[in-house]
Order: structure tokens, then sequence, then C-alpha cells
């Protein structure tokens, strides 16, 4: 085998200790093979490989390279401080380049980019999985480069959702389990508990009920499957084609309804509400920037209006209630008919979370449209299907009364106590007489802790911010890659608090 250099390059380094740094790139090619050996991955046949034993240093871009001490950092501050890719950046500029610049003539800029904080996250994880799973990653060496790792995350993606995450599923320890012997010492049955609860963050989805496919790009309202939708009337239950340049079709009623939607987008009020979402809801920076008031998205909800007595003006309800009443209604009172419209984008409900009592977040489920009890137990059901699944004794649920009318007749449940809220009077009176293995010694107090999902899911919420704009398969693998940070991080607290966490063992 004949290597000879191939190319060599400028490229930027940046250090955790010394800052950005000029560097030079080399990658060899070998003539009788035609494969090219850069610093992480070789390329053969248009297919990038990368290397089982990674260096310390990543290649991001073409001529932009990072320790990975310096990618730890932003995932850290990431995960521990609710921080945007692209104030990662800016932290590293202020705080850590050290006040370096490019030597004079120098093309490549000592600057990093959200867009570098992105892709090193996504490099760094999809090699760490691949590490996991003892398998190569690889990715088409074509292309752009913010789709070269798409196909790549979507099937990490569906490895995590067809198998969760690692081994937690048949976590255990001393927290959230309860072991109980007889008199001779030997373990006779355990008592484990999990709780189930929603939080609200998501991401724009196709506007079709019960349609899961994603969308192209984060504007559109339609997925490619129903992207013939575009051209239907906006107003929910018609399926009458629109007017040419309008968003509604040729009837009155409608026709005023959109009428009256574009006079509240056009106004100062409505344009404000639009750019403070555009800051608060998904900001891109930390500082100041002009906002484009064509990039800006319409309310991603339903509204819901109201036609006057006559039929000629649409009216505004806000919060299903009364009309808007800074409008004007002239001399005839409004009736009831209202006319419900979706002109902006669909958005997922909620993500559903099952959490442990040691705070070990066993799954994860994106709800789509509302948080339905049917699908809380389909929930449940597919976390522990399969026969290396070590089902819980308690399912803690603040609608457990509904679901336990529901699953009454499932043998899937059978032997699963489903407690309503420990916090009211209720709830400890059938704890009393019907679990009495919930309640603390001598029966005072709780012996676990269900609040679990309320602080998880005020950590989980803060990422509303930064997963409010992105598309499916971005919204998954980051957060799937952030509950698999926390939950190593609880299991090393766990460690050193002695409790002993360990996993069920498969069985046979």
């Amino acid at each position: 085998m004949t290597l000879k250099k191939a190319e060599q390059r400028n490229v930027v380094l940046f250090t955790l200790a010394h800052g950005p740094c000029a560097a030079r790139s080399v990658h060899l090619y070998c003539a009788d093979c035609q494969i090219d050996y850069c610093h992480n991955y070789t390329v053969s046949g248009g297919i990038r490989t990368y290397y089982d034993e990674q260096p310390k240093t990543i290649q991001v871009t073409d001529h932009v390279f990072m320790e990975k001490d310096v990618v730890e950092l932003f995932k850290t501050a990431m995960d521990v401080l609710w921080t945007l890719a692209t104030n990662c950046a800016q932290l590293y500029n202020m705080c850590l380049s050290q006040g370096k610049c490019a030597p004079a003539g120098y093309l490549v800029k000592f600057k990093i980019t959200g867009d570098h904080v992105w892709d090193a996250f996504v490099i760094t994880t999809l090699l760490e999985d691949c590490k996991r799973r003892m398998r190569s990653l690889t990715v088409p060496q074509t292309g752009n480069q913010r789709d070269r790792f798409t196909q790549a995350m979507i099937d990490r993606n569906r490895h995590i959702q067809s198998y969760g995450f690692e081994d937690v599923r048949r976590h255990y320890c001393n927290r959230c389990t309860r072991m109980y012997a007889n008199d001779q010492g030997v373990t006779t049955h355990k008592v484990s508990v999990v709780v189930v609860d929603g939080v609200t963050v998501g991401h724009p989805c196709c506007a079709v009920r019960n349609c899961h496919t994603p969308l192209s790009k984060n504007h559109h309202q339609f997925c490619p499957a129903h992207s013939s939708y575009n051209g239907t009337c906006s107003i929910i239950g018609c399926n009458l084609p629109v007017v040419p340049g309008h968003r509604t079709c040729s009837m009155p009623d409608h026709k005023h309804v959109e009428g009256t939607y574009e006079l509240r987008g056009q106004s100062r009020f409505q344009l404000q509400d639009c750019l403070a979402r555009a800051r608060v809801a998904h900001p891109n920076d930390a500082i100041s920037q002009d906002v484009e008031i064509s990039t800006l998205h319409p309310p991603d909800a339903e509204e819901e209006y109201e036609l006057n007595e006559m039929g000629t003006l649409a009216l505004p309800v806000v919060d299903g209630g009364d009309p808007t009443p800074s409008v004007n209604v002239g001399h005839g009172q409004p009736t009831r008919r209202r006319l419900k419209a979706m002109f902006g984008r669909q958005r997922t409900h909620n993500e559903q979370l099952m959490v442990a009592p040691c705070g070990m977040i066993i799954a994860c489920q994106t709800f789509f449209r509302a948080e339905g009890v049917a699908s809380v137990v389909q929930f449940i059901k597919n976390v522990y299907a399969g026969n290396n699944s070590m089902k819980p004794d308690h399912i803690f649920f603040d609608n457990n009364c509904t679901l336990s009318k529901m699953v009454k007749d499932d043998p899937f449940f059978e032997g699963i106590g489903l407690s309503v809220d420990r916090a009211t009077p209720i709830a400890r009176q059938i704890a009393t007489v019907d679990y009495p293995e919930l309640l603390g010694d001598n029966g005072k107090g709780w012996r676990f802790n269900s609040s679990v999902t309320e602080q998880t899911n005020g950590w989980f919420g803060g990422y509303h911010s930064i997963c409010h704009e992105m598309l499916a398969h971005k919204f998954n693998f980051f957060c799937d890659e952030l509950i698999l940070r926390r939950n190593q991080q609880t299991k090393h607290r766990l460690r050193e608090e002695g409790h002993n966490p360990r996993t069920w063992p498969r069985k046979a």
C-alpha cells in the first residue's frame, strides 16, 4: 500500500487551555485502494467512515477542529444551564479565546459559531452512540453539511425508540425499589414505583390530525404526504379549495375570518407580540439582533372567530370566551355562531416522561394532540413490552382514576397498583387500606418520592426555548442525548450516596 500526501490546508483548532490556534490539516491518499485518510475518518466511494478509535480532537468542518474537552464544555452548559448553541459559541469567543485573532492573510476565522457547536454536538454524540453499540459511523461525504448527519440521527432515534435508554428499563436501586425478606433473610418480593407525567415541550408538526410524519421544513404547515392541504381552506372542517392568493375559500364567512386574521397580523400590537415570541420563546443569541418581520411565524394554535349578526364581521374569541372587547362590533349583537381556523403551524402537545422515584428517566414519548389516557396506557405497555422488562408494582399518574377503569380487564396491568395523587387526603386512606407498602416506616410519610416528575419536568421544561423551532429528528436526537446524560449523572449520584444502583438480569 502506497500512501502519499494528497492535500494540506490551513485550519483553526479550538482548545480549552490555549484558545484558538492556527494549524495545518493533512490527509493521505492510497492510490491502490482509492481511499482518503483524514483526521477522524476515511473517504471511499462517496462515503465517510469514522474511525472506531478517535483522537482527542474532532474535525467539525473542513477548516474547523475542536478538542473534545471544548465540546464537553458545550454539552455540559446545555445540560446544566439550558444554554443555546449560539450562546455556547459566545461563551467561548468572549471568555476562552484569550483575545486571539487569526494571523494576517489567514482565511479561517478564530470565531466559533452556533453551527460549529451544534455540528460538534451531533458528531461526538453519534460517535459515542456507535461506540456503545460496537458499530462504525458512516455518513455521505457529498451534500450540505447541515444534511450530512440527518439519516444517522434518525437511525439513532429509532434505536432508542425501539430499545430505550440503554438498560434503564431494568434499573433498580434502594430509592425506587424496596426488597422484602422472610425470617430467614431470603428475599421474597419487591415493591417498585414509576411516575408518569407530561411536560409542555414540543416541536412543529403536521397539522393533519394523527399524522406523525415529520415536516421537511420547520415553517411548513403540512408534511410532504399532506402538502396538497396547502391548497385547502384554512377554516377547520372546510375542504373547499382556496382562492388564489388567499388562505380561505370563496365563502363570505370564511373570507371575513381571513380578513380579520390579516388585520390582526398587520397591527402594531400583533407584530410586537410576534417579536416577543421571536426573542423570548426561541432566541438565537443572548446579544440583541434585528429581527425581520417577514421571518416571524404566525401563532401556532387553532384560533376561534365569532361572526356578528349580519355575518359581515368576524371577531376573534379570547381563550374560548367572549369576543375581543377592543373590536368595534357595531350595532348588531354577535351570535353564538363560531368558526375555527388554523392559519399557523400545529405543534406537538407534550413530552410524556416516565420517571423512577430515584430520578432515573425510564422513557420519553411525544404526544401529538393531547395527554389522552388511552395514549398513556399504550405508552406504559410499549415501555414494558418484551420478556426482559421488569414491570413496576405501582404506577403513579394524575388521572389514574380513569386509567384504572380503562385497564381493569387488561391482563398486562394485573398486579400493578394505580394510585391517585398522593397529596390528597383520600390518597392516604386508600394507601393505608390497599397499598400499605407505599407508606413510610410506622405508617408515617411516603416511602417513595412521587414528586420526582415535577422536579424532572422543571429541568426538562427549561429546554422549551432551545427546542421550540427544531424539526422532529433534531428535537428527538437532542432530547434523547440530554436524558442519557442526566441518567448517567443520576446513576453516579446514587452510587456516591450508597443507594446501590443496578439492573435486573436479562431473562434467558
